[in-house]
Formats: C-alpha cells, structure tokens, sequence
C-alpha cells in the first residue's frame, strides 16, 4: 500500500472513531458559550440570599451563653431570616439555628417554614407545587451533585422548572435548579465524558478521546501534504520535448 492511499484510510478510520464525539463537543460547547452563564446557575431566579440583621443587638441573646452550650462550635454568624435574627451555629456535631433573641433552637426547620423561606427567597413568577425532604436514605438527585443529604426539595410551577434545595438545619438556601441548568449539566457531561459524576475533567476517556481527535487532525494534515503534492501543476518540461500547450517557442520558423 502506497503512503498516499495509507494516510487517506487512516484518516478515514480515525474519523470514524471519534466523529460522533467531535460533534458533540462542538454541539455542547456551543451552548455553553453562547447561554449567560449567571441565568444558568440561576442568579435572577433569587433573592433576599443576604439581609441586614434589623434587631437591638444589646437585647439579643449573649454569645457566651451560645458558645457555652455548644463547646464544639466552629463558628457563630448572626443572619435574618425572613426578618428575624438568628445563630447559625457551624459545630463539629452539624449546623444548628437558634433564635438571636432567647437562643431557642430551631432546627430542624418544619415544612410550613421551608415554604415561607423558599418563596421568600424566590424572585420568580411561579407558586410552590411540591414540597419533600430529601434523606440519607433517599437516592439523591443528580442535579444536587456532591451536596449531602438530608435537604429540602421545593418546586416551583413556573415555565423553566425551577427547584430549591434548602438545608434544614438552618434554612439557607443550599442551591438551585431549572431546566436550562439541567440542560446544560447533561451537555456538560457529554462534553467532559464523565458519565457518573460529571466533574471529572481529568478522566482516562477524555484522556483517550483527546489523543484520537489529535492523531485524527494531524493525519489530515498528512492527507493534505499529499492532495497539494498531486494537484500542482507541472510548469517544466522534458529537454527537446514539446512545449506545453500554449506556451511559446522562439526556436518555430517564422513565416513571413
């Protein structure tokens, strides 16, 4: 097999293998880069993420007592919610929220609460339509990827499916979800080959598809050398040969 015959098979096969998955990178990657990337992660569908705290902080339950009653705490932040101040208390046991004003715990947070906490949080044009806490025990939905359980699940019944998950121990809201973010999710994971996870950026398929893109390029650039090679035109010709076509010969007798 000749060289020129043996690179426009091996391009050929190499672009087989890795045609579908070239497409879909050029499929995905152009959604990504063409949808705002703060719509995708849902910025305008919230609201009300950060409050002033409006309360007499001289009347407010004393943070010596907090820290007293919750030895492991790693931290105290004085936060409203829906108007009122609390303690999220961020100890080695897990989260806790506590009334700023007697230092009552609220956690965990009661569904009546969650939904006023959802909707406040909310910026959209929907309504509430289903409530569910997520547990341990629950298979957890891929949209949440790595963020553990348990959570609650509010859906709201607006045009883009929007989904917010709120922690239950101290009412934040942890994440949020809607269709275009799902649709870009699912392209993400096509585009970077990490099936399971889809975080992966790093992993041993990419890895392999990457290399056959490459050999593939390169071996229509080997293809190419050989095309340019077999359509240049020959512009000499052989010594006392005939002239080619239409040139001229000053050694032709001249009639008069």
């Amino acid at each position: 097999m000749n060289t020129p015959v043996f690179s426009r098979k091996t391009h050929k096969w190499l672009t087989l293998v890795i045609g579908a998955q070239a497409l879909l990178w050029m499929v995905s990657g152009a959604y990504m880069v063409t949808m705002d990337l703060d719509f995708i992660h849902g910025d305008p569908l919230v609201r009300n993420l950060v409050e002033n705290v409006e309360a007499d902080f001289n009347e407010l339950y004393p943070i010596g007592d907090v820290l007293a009653g919750y030895d492991d705490a790693k931290s105290v932040d004085l936060v409203s919610r829906l108007g009122e101040p609390y303690y999220v208390v961020d100890a080695e046991s897990g989260s806790v929220l506590l009334d700023a004003r007697n230092g009552a715990k609220r956690s965990p947070i009661a569904e009546t609460h969650v939904i006023r906490l959802a909707e406040h949080y909310y910026a959209g044009s929907g309504s509430v339509n289903g409530v569910r806490l997520l547990t341990v025990d629950d298979p957890s939905p891929t949209e949440i990827q790595t963020r553990p359980l348990p959570l609650w699940q509010v859906s709201f019944d607006d045009n883009i499916r929007t989904t917010f998950y709120l922690s239950p121990s101290t009412g934040e809201l942890i994440t949020r979800r809607h269709t275009f973010w799902r649709g870009f999710d699912f392209l993400w994971m096509l585009h970077i080959m990490d099936y399971e996870n889809r975080s992966d950026v790093n992993n041993n398929l990419l890895r392999v598809a990457s290399a056959i893109g490459l050999l593939t390029a390169l071996s229509g650039l080997w293809l190419l050398v050989f095309s340019l090679r077999r359509h240049r035109p020959a512009i000499d010709h052989a010594p006392g040969g005939p002239p080619p076509h239409g040139s001229f010969d000053d050694s032709a007798p001249k009639t008069t």
